[in-house]
């Protein structure tokens, strides 16, 4: 089972990711990172410098495999209720960005 966030401050993903897996983690699931952290937060970085709005990003909350207790079902709304992470909110179904 999966749930989708959205990033709407880019130039900081590697952090914010950071502070998701170290929230996630408590109930046993993870963040699917995506493959080029550093290169999508220089083009967030130089939109911003370039007065331009850089564009959210869609990570995927997903069950760790390897948690010992994995047995709440993944849900990013309540993941952020109880732990708010700065420039993240829940896609809660709403599919903004597709699916």
């Amino acid at each position: 089972m999966t749930d989708r966030l959205i990033v709407t401050d880019v130039a900081e993903l590697g952090d914010i990711l950071d502070r998701l897996d170290r929230a996630a983690a408590g109930h046993g699931w993870r963040i699917r990172r995506p493959a080029d952290v550093p290169g999508l937060q220089e083009r967030a970085r130089a939109a911003q410098t370039g007065l331009r709005m850089a564009a959210p990003l869609v990570v995927v909350l997903e069950a760790d495999p390897d948690a010992v207790d994995a047995t709440d079902p993944v849900d990013a709304a309540a993941l952020l209720r109880r732990t708010p992470v700065a420039g993240v909110v829940a896609d809660g179904g709403r599919e903004l960005h597709g699916r």
